[in-house]
């Protein structure tokens, strides 16, 4: 029996948590088997669908060569109200394979409340990092290498008045949101 790190519920389930979505190249950061239920993993490629399906992150993939033109794959505007929980569940889990010191140091209950929920963080609106007290890689060197070469960045930046946000690159596609 296994407990979620999402939604605290136990569960018997040995799902695989992609922390980057597969389709944007990634095959070796993932998270170990069964710390995601089924029921989080199902809500979260619902977002990441979506997101993907977005014209910008299909016309990036066909840009980096990791997807085949098809004039059958279907365009969709991509939407703050997916890309925000796309980023912050990625954010989070990034964050609790390399980077678990970040997860004492703060609060983390309201962010995952908003990804069980789906209810909106009102500090999602926050895009003033300044003044950044650090920013730095959030996976280690070896995943930060395999991502690299995918195009693929993650980041975390800290202010001096203790409010973390993520950034998030894929080719030329840049995003940032405050996570706490």
């Amino acid at each position: 029996m296994k407990v979620c790190i999402i939604c605290n519920q136990t569960h018997y389930e040995e799902t695989i948590e992609h922390i980057i979505p597969r389709t944007l190249g990634n095959i070796h950061y993932i998270l170990p088997r069964g710390l995601v239920c089924r029921k989080c993993n199902n809500r979260f490629a619902r977002y990441e669908n979506r997101v993907l399906s977005s014209s910008i992150f299909v016309q990036e993939r066909l840009r980096l060569g990791l997807v085949q033109p098809n004039h059958s794959i279907q365009k969709l505007d991509l939407e703050e109200k997916n890309l925000y929980p796309f980023l912050t569940k990625m954010g989070f889990e990034s964050i609790y394979k390399s980077k678990k010191a970040l997860l004492s140091k703060y609060d983390w209950q309201p962010v995952l409340s908003m990804l069980v929920q789906g209810k909106r963080n009102p500090v999602l609106d926050d895009k003033n990092d300044t003044p950044i007290r650090t920013i730095k890689s959030i996976p280690g060197w070896i995943h930060n290498f395999r991502l690299g070469r995918n195009h693929l960045q993650l980041h975390y930046a800290e202010t001096k008045d203790n409010r973390l946000f993520f950034h998030f690159q894929f080719g030329v596609i840049k995003a940032k949101i405050r996570l706490i």
